[in-house]
C-alpha cells in the first residue's frame, strides 16, 4: 500500500516538472517569437495567444491594458478569448482537432479572430482612470499579481485571494462578468507599462500559485518587449520626419547603431573620462581613420582643435558648466591639418534616465555648401544693388564735378583776365576733392569682396577702443556718453568672438558717431551690453541710443540702403557698410525710433565663448 502511495507521490512530482518544463519551453517559445518582430500590435497578440494556447498557460481569457503617457489612466488594447461558451468550445475542438503548435496558432489569424471580434471591441471602448487605493492602484504600485475570487465571502489565514468587490473599477466587473479573474501587473524594471487580465470562464479551472509565477514571468519579458517596442516606434516616427529614413531593426543594439549611422551628420559621444564610447562613419572620415580606431580611445590622444579652440577643452567646459556649447562656421584642426569644409558642432550633454550626466554628444553639421550658397548670393545681391545705385553713383560724382568744373573755369577766366585768382575758389576746388574722394571710398568699400581676416579677438576691446576714440567728438560737441551696464563690464568680461578687429570697429565708431552727430548739446548717447542665449547659443546684444527721433517712416525704413541719407554731407553708405559688416559676422543689425526714446540700433553678435577676469 505504501509502495502503491510513493508511486502516485513519485508520478505527481513528474507530472508537476513537466509542467514546469512545458511552461518554460512556453516562455522561450513565446519570447523567440517577440523577438522576431518590431510591430507592437503583433507583439501584444502574441502574449495574449501564449496565455489562452491550450497547451501553454491555457486560460480561457486574456484581456491587456496599456497606460497612457501620464500613468493616470489605462486604455483597453486587446481581449483573445469569446463571448460565450459554445463559441470557446468550438475554437478549442478545432484546435485540438488540427493539433495546432504554438507557433502554428499564433500564425492562425483567421481562427483566433473567430468569436473574438465582439470581445475585443468592447475591451477598446474602456479607458479606467486610475484611482489610490483601488485594486488596479494596488496592483501597479506593489508591483504583485492580484488573484480575485469574489465567491468568497472570508479569507482564511493563509489564503492570497481578493475578495473586496468594491475596491474593484466597475469597468473591470462589467467587462469580466465572472468572479474570479487575475490581474497580472507588466512593469518594465521600474517602468508600469500596463495590466494584463486573465481568467477560466468557460472551463472554471482554479487560477493557482504556479499560474501566477509563470504570468509574472510572461508579463515581466512582454512589459519590457512593449516598453522597447513602443520607444522603437516613437524614435522610428521621429528620424522618419527629420530624415526621411526607414529603419528596420530587430533588436535594440541594432537599432540604436543603426540610428547614429544614418544621421546625416557626423556625430561622436564621449563619456566623463574622455573615452569615445560611439561614432558614425561621418565622423570617422574627419577624422582619417576607421571607427574600430577612435571608439574605446581616449579622445585626448587627438590633437583636435576648433578654429583655435582646443575641443578637449570645450568638452570639459559643457561638463563643468552643464550647457549646450555651439560653434558655427568654423574649420576643424586635426593634428596640424585643416579640414577643407566648414561645420556647424554642437556639443550636448549625454544624462541617463536620472538625470545624471553620462558625458557629451557632439554633432556636426557640413555647412560647406551652404557657405558658398550663402557667398553666391551676397554676391548676387551686390552685383544687383550696385546695378540698381549706378544711376545715383553718377549722381554723386557729377555734383562735386560740376562744383570743381565751374570753379576751375572761374578761376581760368580771372586769371585771364586779371592775372589773379581767388583763394576761395581753389579751397571749394580741394572740398569737393575730397567729397569725392570719401565717396568712391565708401563705395569700394561696399562693393569689395575681399574677405575680411576673420580670429578669434575680445569684442570688449573693440568697443573700449570705439568708445575712447569717440569722446573727443563727443565732448567737443558737450555730448556725454553713458555705458549702462557699468562702467566696469568690459574690463570685468573677456567676450571672445570669431572676426575681423578692423570691420568691426569701423562699424562701431560709425553707429556711434551718427549717434554723436544727432544728438543736440547736454543730451547723452547710451550704450548698454546684455549676454543672451538662444537656443543654446550665446550672443552679445548691445544697443545704441540717442535721443534723435525719426519721423519719417520711410527714413527708418530706408535707413540701411546704399546712397540714402538725410545729412547735408554724407555719402550714404556708412550704414550699409555697417550692416554688411554686421552680417558678415553672423549677426544682425536691426533700429527702432519712437518719440519718448529717441533712436536706438541693437546689434546682436554670436559668441565663441566668455571669459570673466579675476
Amino acid at each position: 500500500m505504501a509502495g502503491e502511495q510513493d508511486k502516485i507521490v513519485e508520478e505527481q512530482i513528474i507530472k508537476k516538472y513537466e509542467d514546469l518544463l512545458r511552461r518554460y519551453n512556453i516562455l522561450n517559445r513565446i519570447s523567440r517569437i517577440v523577438a522576431s518582430t518590431t510591430e507592437l500590435d503583433k507583439i501584444l497578440s502574441i502574449t495574449l495567444k501564449g496565455v489562452t494556447f491550450g497547451d501553454g498557460f491555457g486560460f480561457n481569457r486574456a484581456f491587456l491594458f496599456l497606460l497612457n503617457q501620464k500613468m493616470d489612466r489605462l486604455t483597453g488594447r486587446l481581449a483573445i478569448g469569446t463571448e460565450t461558451a459554445e463559441e470557446a468550445w468550438k475554437i478549442w475542438g478545432e484546435i485540438q482537432k488540427e493539433n495546432y503548435s504554438l507557433e502554428e496558432f499564433i500564425s492562425q489569424e483567421k481562427l483566433n479572430d473567430q468569436g473574438n471580434l465582439s470581445l475585443n471591441d468592447r475591451l477598446k471602448k474602456i479607458t479606467i482612470q486610475i484611482t489610490p487605493g483601488k485594486i488596479i492602484d494596488q496592483c501597479l504600485t506593489g508591483g504583485e499579481p492580484v488573484n480575485v475570487d469574489l465567491t468568497k465571502n472570508s479569507l482564511d489565514e493563509n489564503s492570497d485571494y481578493f475578495i473586496d468587490a468594491s475596491k474593484i473599477e466597475n469597468e473591470i466587473l462589467e467587462l469580466i462578468q465572472y468572479p474570479k479573474f487575475c490581474l497580472i501587473p507588466l512593469i518594465s524594471r521600474t517602468r508600469k507599462v500596463g495590466l494584463l487580465v486573465v481568467d477560466n470562464k468557460y472551463n472554471n479551472r482554479e487560477i493557482t500559485q504556479d499560474d501566477m509565477t509563470f504570468l509574472m514571468m510572461l508579463g515581466s519579458f512582454a512589459a519590457s518587449s512593449i516598453r522597447n517596442t513602443i520607444i522603437y516606434n516613437e524614435l522610428k516616427e521621429s528620424l522618419n520626419n527629420l530624415a526621411k529614413v526607414n529603419y528596420q531593426i530587430k533588436i535594440l543594439k541594432e537599432y540604436n547603431e543603426n540610428i547614429i549611422e544614418s544621421i546625416p551628420l557626423s556625430m561622436f559621444v564621449v563619456d566623463n573620462n574622455f573615452i569615445l564610447t560611439a561614432c558614425n562613419k561621418n565622423f570617422s572620415d574627419i577624422m582619417h581613420t576607421s571607427k574600430e580606431n577612435l571608439i574605446g580611445k581616449n579622445i585626448r590622444n587627438f590633437k583636435i582643435f576648433v578654429n583655435d579652440f582646443n575641443l578637449i577643452d570645450e568638452i570639459a567646459n559643457v561638463m563643468s558648466e552643464k550647457k549646450i556649447e555651439g560653434f558655427y562656421k568654423v574649420k576643424i584642426v586635426m593634428n596640424d591639418v585643416t579640414s577643407d569644409s566648414i561645420f556647424n558642432l554642437m556639443l550636448v550633454l549625454l544624462k541617463d534616465s536620472k538625470d545624471s550626466i553620462d558625458g557629451v554628444i557632439g554633432i556636426l553639421e557640413d555647412v560647406t555648401d551652404l557657405v558658398k550658397l550663402e557667398k553666391s548670393l551676397q554676391e548676387a545681391k551686390r552685383f544687383s544693388e550696385l546695378g540698381k545705385f549706378s544711376a545715383t553713383i553718377a549722381h554723386e560724382i557729377r555734383n562735386p564735378l560740376v562744383s570743381i568744373g565751374g570753379y576751375a573755369n572761374r578761376i581760368k577766366r580771372r586769371y585771364i583776365e586779371k592775372k589773379e585768382f581767388d583763394i576761395n575758389d581753389i579751397n571749394i576746388i580741394t572740398d569737393e576733392i575730397k567729397r569725392l574722394e570719401e565717396i568712391l571710398k565708401d563705395i569700394l568699400d561696399y562693393s569689395s569682396d575681399k574677405k575680411a581676416d576673420f580670429k578669434t579677438i575680445n569684442l570688449c576691446e573693440v568697443l573700449r577702443y570705439c568708445i575712447d576714440l569717440v569722446k573727443i567728438s563727443a565732448e567737443q560737441n558737450n555730448i556725454n556718453i553713458t555705458l549702462l551696464s557699468g562702467e566696469n563690464f568690459l574690463d570685468k568680461y573677456n567676450l571672445i568672438i570669431n572676426g575681423s578687429y578692423d570691420n568691426l570697429k569701423q562699424a562701431f565708431i560709425n553707429l556711434l558717431n551718427n549717434a554723436i552727430e544727432a544728438s543736440t548739446s547736454k543730451q547723452t548717447v547710451y550704450m548698454d551690453t546684455e549676454i543672451i542665449e538662444d537656443s543654446g547659443q550665446k550672443w552679445i546684444k548691445i544697443k545704441i541710443n540717442n535721443k534723435a527721433f525719426i519721423q519719417n517712416e520711410k527714413d527708418l525704413y530706408k535707413i540701411f540702403l546704399p546712397f540714402y541719407t538725410t545729412k547735408i554731407h554724407g555719402t550714404g553708405l556708412g550704414l550699409t557698410l555697417t550692416k554688411k559688416i554686421i552680417e558678415e559676422h553672423s549677426g544682425n543689425i536691426d533700429v527702432e525710433s519712437n518719440r519718448e526714446n529717441g533712436t536706438t540700433f541693437t546689434i546682436k553678435l554670436p559668441l565663441l565663448r566668455i571669459d570673466e577676469n579675476v
